[in-house]
This record gives structure tokens, C-alpha cells and sequence, in this order.
């Protein structure tokens, strides 16, 4: 909203440019987050805001959220850089109300340590707990905002109509399109799905955050080509006016987590936590949605759904065989598990730095190959 008074005042069209509010968006929001991520840090140490208990997690000790930081970052700099239109005003609903679940959620683990280290509950009840938030909770309150938020964007963005593409299917030939109450719950879904998927993520220091960016890559190149009517019809893709407002935002992603993963290198000062995860999550699922790219959501996104269908599948099959498909669930554990039986790394911390790298480079390559496929291939 800035750039656009500045506009507005002055006629200089360098403050109407998408790509230089983008711009301004990832610097401001990385100074922002750089500056303001140590005294953050050492607020919750003086809190001794952690939800680990002693002696667990010794190569991050203190654990502490950064999501509720992002928060405070993401929000104002969008404010600042985007213009307000229907997809930005729904974003930043999911994104805002997903984080504070999140943060909720962290906060009542800590609230958990705490009474346990006062006796009030035993170690047994601090397991049981250690989600802060049930989980049939959390994920009753991700499907009723989300199926709120996709109600009220289907009835009042005019390119929110059902429409999607699919992979290898040329729009010149068809645009699938999903009925009214089809295309709702799927939304719905897929934004709880990608909250979930995020979240199961988050388990190993970064791991979540370089799928993020990629993601947030994929959405910025397709908002910025969709908006384009040449460009869109000569790629054959859906020309969706008004999505640029997106890239800003984008933009403001990607700072933030750059300067999150600048404090989270080992050894790390903060983990994401459920505040960032879920928010971000939810936020990359509304978006994918909003480019009708919700089926590359597989693709570019790959490292997330396998972690939740990987979770879920490690669930139903031992409650319905007493067998487990994997070591463990979610995924990246499954790996961790095999790497520390065969004792071919000398410590754990190795053994995580490896499995974090390579999703990291799997996240890169399926960033090209969604971009190839969405924009090229049909």
C-alpha cells in the first residue's frame, strides 16, 4: 500500500512495478528479520522458551519458534509492498490465522515443560501433550478457516471458478474444470493438507525451509507470467488478472526465510516451529490454488505431500495391522532410522545434515521440473 501511495503522489512508475514492490518486499523483509532475529533470540532464552526437556535435541538447544517472528515480518512488509486485492486479502487471512494456531500450539507445549519440571503432570502426560494443540483440533480449525476463506474467494474472485490445469494437458484443448462443490472442499483440503505437510516436515533444523522457497519461486515466476495476457496465451496457460499482487508477497517469503536459514545454520540459534510452519504452509496452498496449480502441488511440492502421506500411511497401517509400512514416520525419520543402522556417519549430526541436503537438492530440481511442465510441456 506504500509504493502505491508513492505512486499515486508522484506518477513515477518505478513504484507501480511488480517486480521492483518484489524487490523491496525480499530486502526489507531480510534487514527486517536480520536486525530483528538476535534480540528475539535472546528474549526467549531469558524466557528459557523451550519445549524440549533436558538433556533431548543437544545440537539446538534452546529450541525456540521463529513463526511468530515471521509474523510480525511478513504481514506489514506485504502491507507495505502488495496492493490489496481479493487473492492478497485471502492469503494473508490464511496465512495470518494458520500462524497463530501455530503459535498457540508452541506455546502451550512450553506451558506443558513447565508444568511438568513443577510436577503437575508426569513425563508419560508431557508425551501425550507434546503436540500442545490435539490434532484432530488443529486440523478441524485448518479445514473450517479454509473452507471459510474458499466460500468467500469463489464468490468474489472472478478467476476463483473452478478452473484447474493437470499436468501434460494442453489448455487449448481443455480446462478442467470442478464444480462448485467439488472445487471447495478440494481447496480446502489441499490448503490443510500443505499446513500438515509443512509442519510434519519441520522436524530436522532447515528442512522445511528451502522446499518453502522453492515453492514460493514456482508461485512468483507463474503469478508474474499469468497476469500477462501474451504471455499466458502464448505459454498456453490461464491469463488470471490480478495475481501479481502475489509476488510481493512472495518476495517478502523469501526474505524471511533467507534470514531464518542465515540463524539456523549450524549450529542453529531457532527452529521454525508450528507458528511458521502451519502459516506457510496454508499460505503455499491457497496460492498454488489460486494459479490453478493445484495438481503440480505433487511436483514442486513433493517433499511436503510425501512427509504427510508418508505420516498418514505409517498411522493407518498400524492401527490396522499392528505393522509399520516405515522405521518411522514422517519420512525424513524413516531415512534417519536406516543411516544410523548401517553406522556408516560418526554422529547423528551428520547423519541430518545429510538427509537435510538432499531434500534440499530434490526441492531445486522439482522447482525446474514444475516450472518446465506448467509452462512448457502440454
Amino acid at each position: 500500500m506504500l509504493l502505491e501511495f508513492l505512486f499515486q503522489r508522484t506518477g513515477m512508475y518505478l513504484f507501480f512495478s511488480r517486480l521492483v514492490s518484489t524487490g523491496a518486499a525480499t530486502i526489507l523483509s531480510f534487514v527486517l528479520a536480520s536486525v530483528l532475529f538476535p534480540p528475539y533470540i535472546r528474549f526467549l532464552r531469558r524466557l528459557h522458551f523451550s519445549s524440549e526437556l533436558n538433556g533431548e535435541a543437544q545440537q539446538h538447544q534452546p529450541v525456540m519458534p521463529a513463526g511468530i517472528l515471521f509474523l510480525f515480518i511478513i504481514t506489514p512488509v506485504v502491507l507495505l509492498t502488495a496492493r490489496m486485492n481479493g487473492y492478497v486479502i485471502s492469503a494473508l487471512i490464511i496465512y495470518v490465522f494458520f500462524s497463530v494456531i501455530g503459535a498457540v500450539d508452541d506455546i502451550a507445549k512450553v506451558a506443558n515443560k513447565r508444568r511438568l519440571a513443577k510436577g503437575q503432570i508426569t513425563k508419560e502426560e508431557y508425551q501425550y501433550k507434546a503436540d500442545g494443540i490435539s490434532a484432530s483440533l488443529r486440523l478441524t480449525l485448518y479445514i473450517l478457516i479454509s473452507f471459510g476463506v474458499a466460500f468467500i474467494a469463489y464468490k468474489y474472485i472472478p478467476n476463483i471458478n473452478g478452473h484447474i490445469t493437470i499436468p501434460f494437458v494442453s489448455t487449448q484443448r481443455a480446462l478442467p474444470y470442478m464444480p462448485f462443490w467439488l472445487f471447495i472442499p478440494f481447496m480446502a483440503l489441499t490448503i490443510a493438507i500443505m499446513a500438515n505437510g509443512v509442519n510434519f516436515t519441520d522436524g530436522f533444523d532447515t528442512l522445511a525451509a528451502v522446499p518453502l522457497i522453492t515453492c514460493a519461486v514456482f508461485v512468483g515466476v507463474v503469478s508474474y507470467i499469468s497476469q500477462n495476457a501474451v504471455w499466458s496465451s502464448y505459454l498456453l496457460i490461464p491469463h488470471i488478472p490480478g495475481v501479481e499482487e502475489l509476488v510481493p508477497f512472495v518476495g517478502a517469503v523469501i526474505g524471511t526465510l533467507l534470514a531464518f536459514l542465515w540463524f539456523n545454520s549450524p549450529p542453529s540459534s531457532i527452529i521454525m516451529g508450528d507458528s511458521g510452519s502451519v502459516g506457510l504452509g496454508g499460505l503455499v496452498g491457497i496460492m498454488f490454488i489460486f494459479l490453478k496449480a493445484g495438481f503440480y502441488l505433487p511436483i514442486v511440492g513433493f517433499i511436503f505431500m510425501a512427509e504427510f502421506v508418508s505420516d498418514i500411511l505409517q498411522i493407518g497401517s498400524f492401527k490396522l495391522t499392528k505393522k509399520r509400512i516405515f522405521r518411522c514416520a514422517p519420512i525424513h525419520h524413516h531415512f534417519q532410522f536406516g543411516m544410523r543402522s548401517k553406522a556408516r556417519y560418526p554422529s547423528e549430526f551428520q547423519i541430518v545434515s545429510k538427509i537435510t541436503w538432499r531434500f534440499h537438492i530434490i526441492s531445486i530440481i522439482l522447482l525446474v521440473a514444475g516450472l518446465i511442465l506448467f509452462l512448457k510441456v502440454r
